[in-house]
C-alpha cells in the first residue's frame, strides 16, 4: 500500500484554503444527516510519529459541530489498561448513535507493544488480527461505520520533523523515547505496518493511506476521503433498513427434556453443606485476588427458577469489596445508542475481582429473539460474536462459569401462584412473567439452541436442576468452586 503513494505532490497554503469552502459545507451537512439517522462513526488516524496526525485531525474537525464529535488520544496513559483484556479500552470508546469518534492512533499498536504477551510472535500476530477483525466486524454489523487512515512519510522527512521538534523548547517535550526508536527501526517498522495494512484492509473497515510529506496535501485528501466515506455511510444506511424477523427453522435438540429434575437435597444436608462451601468460596476469592485472576459468573434461567436465591447464597459470605452483581434488564436509551455487547464489556470485572450477571448478553439470543426485538440475522450472528467475546476474555485471564437454572412448567406455575399469594413476594411477579410463560415452547427452543451453540471448551454451560432450590444452590456453589480451581 505505502509503496504506491505519490509522495511528491505539493499544495500551497493559499490554494489549500481556497479549496476548503465547498468540502467544509458538505461535511457539515453530512454530519447533521448522520446525527438525524443515528449513525455512529469511528475515524482512526494512524501513521508514523511526526507524520502530521494532529494537524490532519485538526483540519478534519474544523467543519464539524463540536457537540457531535469527540477526539481521543489512544497514546495517552490509562492506568486501568493492565486490569482488563486489551480491547475493553476500545469498546469503552465506541461512540453513541449519531456521533463521530476521532481516534489518534489505534488498536493496531497492540500487536507492536512488547508488553502485550498474547500478541507476540507470528502466532500472536495472527491471533491479534483475528481479534481486530472480529471487533470491527461486530461494530459494523451493529451499525458503526469505521474509516481507517494511515499517514505516510519517508524516513528522511520523519527525521527532519522530529529534529525540529527537539530543537524547539516549546515542542521538545513532545518527542518521546519511542519516537527516536521508531526512527532507528524505520525499515523494520515499515514492514510491520505494511503487513498490518494489507491484512486488516477489510471490506467493512478499509484502510486509506495518505502521503503526508506535504501537510496540506494530506489534509485535503483526508477531508475528501471523509466526505466520501460519510456519503457512503448514509447511502448504506438507507439500503440496510432492518429486515423483518423470520422464524428459525433450526430444530430443538431435546436436551432440556432429558434433564432429571427429580434431584433433591434434604434440608439437613443443605444446612451442613452451605456454610462449608461458602467458607471455601471466601478462601478461593482471596486466592483469585492474590493471583490477579478475574471471574465472570453468568446466571440465566426460567422466570422464578431461583437465580436470585442462588446469587444470594453464592455471595453471602464473600468479601463485598471483591465482587459486584449486575442485574441485567432491558437496555436503557443510552445503552441502546451503542452496540449490544458494549455495556457488558464495560461491566467486565478487573483483575482479581468477580463479576456476577443476573441475566446477561444472552438476552440477544433469548428474549430479543423470541419477542422479535431484533431480526434473525442479529441473533443468529450473536452466537459467533458471543463466543468470540468470551474467548477473548478467557485468553486474557478471565474465568467464565455459566449456569442455566432449569425448572419444569408445573414448578414455575406453582412458584408464580405462591408469589401472588404471598404479600412480601408479590413484587416478584409481573404481567410480563405470565406473558413469557405463554411462550414457553418458543423460549425452550431458543434456550436449547443457545446451549448448543455457545457451550464452548473455554466457557461451557452448566445446567442446574432447579426444581429443588436446596439442590440447585449447592450445585451452583460447587460449580463456581470447580471453575476457580481450574482457573487458578
Amino acid at each position: 500500500m505505502l509503496e504506491n503513494l505519490d509522495m511528491t505532490s505539493r499544495l500551497g497554503k493559499r490554494e489549500y484554503e481556497d479549496s476548503l469552502e465547498g468540502i467544509h459545507r458538505e461535511i457539515g451537512l453530512l454530519q447533521r444527516q448522520l446525527r438525524e439517522k443515528g449513525i455512529p462513526v469511528i475515524i482512526l488516524v494512524e501513521g508514523w510519529e511526526a507524520s502530521g496526525k494532529g494537524y490532519v485531525m485538526g483540519e478534519m474537525i474544523r467543519p464539524l459541530d463540536p457537540r457531535g464529535f469527540v477526539v481521543i488520544d489512544e497514546g495517552e496513559e490509562d492506568p486501568s489498561v493492565g486490569l482488563f483484556p486489551p480491547f475493553r479500552r476500545f469498546w469503552s470508546m465506541v461512540p453513541e448513535k449519531g456521533k463521530i469518534l476521532f481516534l489518534n492512533r489505534s488498536w493496531y499498536r497492540l500487536s507492536m507493544e512488547s508488553g502485550m504477551k498474547a500478541y507476540r510472535g507470528e502466532e500472536g500476530k495472527e491471533n491479534f488480527l483475528e481479534r481486530a477483525k472480529a471487533f470491527e466486524r461486530n461494530l459494523y454489523e451493529e451499525g458503526v461505520r469505521i474509516l481507517k487512515l494511515f499517514l505516510h512519510v519517508s524516513s528522511s522527512e520523519q527525521k527532519e520533523r522530529i529534529k525540529a521538534l527537539e530543537e524547539n523548547p516549546s515542542t521538545k517535550w513532545r518527542v518521546a523515547r519511542q519516537d527516536l526508536q521508531e526512527i532507528r527501526d524505520y525499515k523494520t517498522r515499515k514492514r510491520e505496518w505494511e503487513e498490518i495494512l494489507n491484512r486488516s484492509d477489510f471490506p467493512f473497515a478499509s484502510w486509506v493511506c495518505l502521503p503526508s510529506e506535504d501537510l496540506q496535501i494530506a489534509a485535503k485528501r483526508a477531508l475528501e476521503t471523509v466526505a466520501s466515506f460519510l456519503r457512503n455511510s448514509l447511502h448504506e444506511a438507507e439500503k440496510d433498513e432492518r429486515h423483518e424477523y423470520i422464524e428459525s427453522k433450526e430444530s430443538a435438540t431435546g436436551l432440556l427434556g432429558r434433564i432429571d429434575l427429580g434431584k433433591t437435597l434434604s434440608g439437613r444436608d443443605y444446612k451442613e453443606e452451605l456454610p462449608r462451601l461458602q467458607k471455601m468460596l471466601l478462601e478461593r476469592q482471596y486466592e483469585l485476588y492474590k493471583e490477579g485472576r478475574s471471574l465472570v459468573v453468568v446466571f440465566e434461567g426460567w422466570d422464578a427458577a431461583g437465580k436470585g436465591g442462588a446469587i444470594k447464597r453464592l455471595t453471602q459470605r464473600l468479601d463485598p469489596r471483591g465482587y459486584e452483581v449486575h442485574p441485567i434488564s432491558a437496555p436503557n436509551d443510552w445503552e441502546r445508542a451503542h452496540p449490544y455487547l458494549w455495556r457488558f464489556w464495560l461491566s467486565l470485572p478487573r483483575k482479581g475481582h468477580i463479576g456476577i450477571f443476573d441475566r446477561s448478553w444472552y438476552g440477544r439470543v433469548l428474549v430479543e429473539r423470541v419477542e422479535k426485538l431484533c431480526g434473525t440475522g442479529d441473533w443468529w450472528r450473536a452466537f459467533t460474536e458471543i463466543n468470540e467475546m468470551e474467548s477473548e476474555w478467557v485468553e486474557h485471564g478471565v474465568g467464565i462459569v455459566k449456569f442455566w437454572i432449569h425448572i419444569d412448567k408445573e414448578e414455575q406455575l406453582k412458584r408464580f401462584n405462591e408469589r401472588e399469594q404471598t404479600e412480601y413476594k408479590r413484587w416478584k411477579i409481573t404481567a410480563e412473567d405470565w406473558r413469557n410463560r405463554e411462550k414457553w415452547e418458543k423460549y425452550e427452543e431458543a434456550v436449547e439452541e443457545m446451549l448448543l451453540r455457545t457451550s464452548t471448551p473455554w466457557a461451557p454451560w452448566t445446567i442446574v436442576e432447579g426444581n429443588d432450590k436446596h439442590f440447585a444452590r449447592i450445585k451452583v456453589i460447587e460449580g463456581v468452586l470447580a471453575r476457580i480451581e481450574e482457573h487458578l
